[in-house]
């Protein structure tokens, strides 16, 4: 009997929207972010987000009229909705910006509106996306719903930045880079919500590493003990 010779290793995601392919073709419904928050925890699958990420990315490019290169203001404490709305601008080729100003946001009810955003879309950390509380505009989870599940031909490309801060700038590739590096021992990595790490570490905790570990990451809201986490089996925490 002929063995047939080993397969060879897959090479490393070029770029975000490759990277999010991947999981979700190869992960499904697997988990990739779970949040424990004092009254719940909520958890979305690598399916789930891809699905979100598509509508999004179509709703970026289609309505709000972004190119490659374009930032999209993005004001929301950690959790799901921020990953989702993360996917999305990264496989349309737009940068998500943390702080300052950008031509769009996406801003979490009862926060203040960038003044020079032409367009703001609100979004809520309920279990649906929605706000909880009434707005004036437009909700993210509304004005997505229309769009396919299907994604648009992605616009990533490695050299595009991804992450935006006033610290530095994160280009898709180097957002890769800096997932890998939080691949540690492999496993499950926990995330407490007041951590010192950078707001873009904690993007890239949460949105890039679950696709290249396969594996979630945890994230425990203030006033969350880790010992709530304690049957996710945590490898290492950031």
């Amino acid at each position: 009997m002929q063995l047939a010779p080993p397969s060879s290793p897959r090479p490393a995601p070029g770029h975000l929207a490759d990277a999010l392919a991947r999981a979700r073709d190869e992960l499904g419904s697997r988990p990739a972010v779970t949040v424990y928050g004092p009254e719940r925890r909520d958890e979305q699958g690598i399916v789930s987000l891809a699905q979100w990420a598509a509508k999004g990315a179509s709703l970026l490019e289609l309505d709000l009229l972004l190119e490659p290169g374009d930032r999209l203001r993005v004001d929301l404490d950690p959790g799901w909705p921020l990953v989702a709305v993360a996917l999305a601008a990264w496989w349309a080729g737009v940068a998500v910006t943390l702080d300052g100003d950008a031509p769009a946001a996406v801003v979490q009810e009862g926060r203040r509106a960038p003044t020079t955003a032409d367009d703001v879309l609100w979004i809520g950390a309920s279990v649906d996306g929605a706000p909880v509380a009434e707005v004036v505009g437009e909700a993210w989870v509304s004005a997505v719903q229309s769009f396919p599940d299907q994604p648009p031909p992605p616009r990533a490309a490695a050299e595009l930045p991804a992450i935006v801060t006033a610290r530095r700038v994160l280009t898709q590739a180097e957002v890769l880079t800096a997932a890998a590096s939080l691949l540690g021992a492999g496993g499950t990595l926990g995330l407490d919500a007041d951590t010192d790490l950078p707001s873009e570490l904690v993007l890239v905790a949460l949105a890039a590493r679950p696709l290249l570990a396969a594996r979630p990451t945890v994230l425990l809201q203030p006033g969350v003990p880790r010992s709530a986490a304690d049957g996710e089996k945590v490898a290492h925490w950031a």
